[in-house]
């Protein structure tokens, strides 16, 4: 039967069988070609010809997942002993009522003019208004700002970002657009390291019109605490009032012009 039903051979009547049964041969085993012959198609031509609530089942009670996902897609419901077919109610049709008509509004009463002891401009108080904003509601609370971190999140050390992190070897740089205040204390010691490299530069400085001469020979001349003052830079300490001046013999005038060391 079920090769014919596969071929459309054999047309099954419209909501007439109570149960559809897929029998065995006599050892209990279904064939091959039942087994093959269980497609969508016949599935298609089955499902119609079942009454509502039949059901479908196999002599072995066994089908597998590609058998059952079909009977599934016909419409079939599976239960414990097989498919059933639902048992859907009729559809029946609900009128609706459209154009309903409008309930007549009354008249708006007409609106008297004030009387003529009042003036233009003045104001006067209308019921429920009393200049609130109503549109706010009065459930709303606000937020206080002020509540929303703790001491413990105030004093909690700032975690840098994994691109501030410093290479090794390098000095760690604020990235762009910082806000972890990595910038401006970078900023503050450049600009610290600035003055002081500044203030070492101005300690001995003259100007292109000034005319200052170093004697040597003078006795009671301030020298360094080293001793060795004429004899270079490598040999003068660090406070030497001739810092920066050529080595020179002791005795010898040593002029400075310009910015020159004239000897």
């Amino acid at each position: 039967m079920l090769d014919r039903l596969s071929t459309g051979i054999v047309s099954l009547p419209s909501d007439t069988y109570d149960l559809v049964l897929i029998l065995t041969d006599s050892d209990g085993s279904r064939r091959a070609e039942a087994l093959q012959l269980l497609t969508r198609d016949v599935y298609t031509a089955l499902v119609p010809a079942m009454k509502s609530g039949a059901k479908l089942q196999t002599e072995d009670n066994a089908l597998n997942a590609s058998e059952a996902m079909e009977a599934v897609l016909a419409g079939l419901v599976q239960n414990e002993t097989g498919f059933e077919k639902p048992n859907y109610e009729q559809a029946s049709a609900v009128p609706l009522k459209f154009g309903l008509k409008k309930k007549k509004t009354p008249a708006a009463a007409p609106v008297q003019a004030p009387p003529m002891g009042i003036q233009f401009g003045s104001g006067f108080a209308l019921d429920g208004m009393n200049g609130s904003n109503h549109d706010r509601d009065d459930n709303d609370e606000l937020i206080n700002e002020d509540t929303l971190l703790n001491e413990e999140d105030l004093t909690r050390p700032i975690m840098p970002p994994p691109e501030c992190q410093p290479k090794t070897g390098r000095r760690r740089k604020a990235c762009k657009d910082c806000t972890c205040g990595l910038a401006d204390r970078l900023e503050a010691e450049d600009k610290e390291r600035r003055e002081n490299a500044d203030k070492s530069l101005n300690v001995m400085k003259l100007n292109t019109d000034d005319l200052a001469e170093l004697d040597f020979t003078v006795e009671g001349k301030q020298t360094g605490s080293c001793g060795s003052c004429a004899l270079g830079d490598a040999f003068r300490c660090a406070g030497c009032p001739y810092l920066g001046l050529p080595a020179f013999k002791p005795g010898q005038e040593v002029q400075i012009l310009n910015d020159v060391a004239q000897l």
